[in-house]
């Protein structure tokens, strides 16, 4: 337990400002290195043709979508969590960890059966051609043999950043990454003893790589090595509790899905203007990504610091959380934004040639880093809000702000107000700006103080 102590971050003492940089530090470089993970694939799999490029393009998107409804589960399994540990009640955290694990394992298990069922038929709901649909199949077989394990890896590592040690998953995250960059090229090529598998090697790299991530996980939590221990003596499944984590993760699952059908729904009306614009945007939304990323840890930093102060009922304490990730984020943020805004153009020409591509990408950043600030302001509050327990407020607010707003809203001002693709971006910065209204007055009203998890 001794480096579990070393490695967490007393959110309930420690100054305010100097424990959000030391959690949110480590949980920042992990999503570079997710973002480098899905990078992996798409590297060696391009020497395969354009046609495994679709095919693992679709195929992701239905993996996306999958884990975006099974790992709310695992974020309502963090929010109780954190609170427990806020109360001090350590045994009965390491309860609930416990439950959701098999739980989230039983769930692993009837969704992967279903995709299974399925996964003849989800080429022809995506109208791939014959030999991309092959490509995708071939893939997606040896993919979600670790679909399990990667819920587990997600719902472990939420538990663990519960408890403020964000430095435990973000070794894991790095450690599949490894192994996946490691083994994919002699699964793909066949290289050495190897046999050549193309699509099925590039899955099953991941799935292996998840799998032994998911297995290390139980083994340091099962050990007590991550500052938490699963507890499995006596043990009998809780129905009411993973209904409480159920009732928590739902919103949460509906929260992320209804970002990825925003986006979906964003590159669809862009579709109309061009194949210069989707690219545009697409790369411009990288750029994004990568900003970002700050954003999201700072976040789930003041998720945990509030669910776990609440517990211990320190309110002042996530009040003046949030105001620490505020002011830090403000000045990451538009230093990044300035930096974007006069570079940006340098930064896509790495990725593309064309000239209308390198247009289209620089004017959506020209204004959608406009947006950034108040982006930014706005994850902070509502991850108080979502800290706290107030699921369905937080996806209420996330949700309006981007499916009630931002679609709508670009829709109407490319098709009907006469700014074109670039009434889509400006429909992007407002739905940024109406989630931070809407976020801070919740927040001020008060009323997430009194949920229950």
């Amino acid at each position: 337990m001794s480096a579990a102590r070393t490695l967490r971050v007393d959110l309930l003492n420690d100054p305010i400002d100097s424990s959000l940089r030391s959690f949110a530090i480590p949980m920042a470089f992990s999503f570079l290195v997710q973002l480098l993970y899905s990078l992996i694939d798409r590297f060696y799999v391009s020497r395969l043709g354009d046609a495994a490029i679709a095919a693992i393009g679709s195929s992701d998107q239905v993996a996306f979508f999958v884990f975006t409804l099974g790992s709310g589960f695992g974020v309502g399994t963090g929010i109780i969590v954190a609170r427990r540990m806020g109360e001090g009640n350590v045994m009965e955290a390491g309860r609930t960890a416990t439950q959701a694990l098999v739980g989230m394992v039983m769930l692993g298990a009837v969704v992967t059966t279903i995709l299974y069922i399925l996964m003849p038929y989800i080429p022809q709901r995506f109208g791939l051609a014959p030999n991309v649909a092959t490509y995708a199949v071939q893939y997606m077989s040896m993919l979600f043999l670790g679909l399990t394990a990667n819920l587990v890896n997600f719902q472990i590592s939420s538990v663990v950043r519960s408890t403020g040690n964000s430095v435990y998953p973000m070794i894991i995250l790095l450690m599949t990454t490894v192994v996946n960059a490691v083994i994919a090229p002699f699964l793909i090529f066949g290289i050495g003893p190897f046999p050549r598998m193309e699509m099925a090697g590039a899955g099953l790299a991941t799935a292996l790589s998840q799998i032994l991530g998911a297995a290390f996980s139980i083994w340091a939590v099962g050990a007590g090595k991550a500052g938490i221990r699963l507890n499995f003596k006596n043990f009998k499944l809780d129905p009411s509790l993973l209904n409480r984590i159920g009732k928590q993760g739902f919103p949460a699952s509906l929260q992320m899905l209804s970002v990825s059908l925003n986006r979906m729904g964003i590159f669809v009306i862009a579709g109309a203007f061009g194949t210069s614009v989707v690219a545009g945007y697409t790369l411009g939304l990288y750029m994004d990504m990568i900003v970002f990323m700050f954003v999201f840890a700072t976040g789930m930093a003041v998720e945990v610091a509030t669910g776990q102060n609440l517990g211990a009922g320190k309110v002042d304490r996530i009040h003046l959380y949030h105001r620490s990730a505020v002011k830090q984020l403000s000045v990451v943020i538009v230093t990044l934004g300035v930096v974007i805004y006069l570079f940006g153009a340098q930064f896509i020409g790495l990725y593309t040639h064309t000239p209308a591509t390198i247009s289209e990408a620089t004017n959506y950043l020209h204004i959608s880093v406009f947006g950034y600030l108040f982006f930014a302001i706005g994850v902070a509050t509502v991850r108080v809000v979502s800290g706290a327990g107030a699921a369905f407020t937080s996806m209420g607010i996330t949700a309006g702000s981007i499916l009630g707003v931002q679609l709508p809203l670009a829709y109407v001002l490319s098709r009907y107000a006469g700014f074109g693709q670039q009434g889509i971006w400006f429909a992007l910065v407002i739905g940024y700006v109406v989630l931070t209204v809407v976020a801070t007055i919740v927040k001020r009203r008060g009323r997430w103080l009194t949920a229950r998890v």
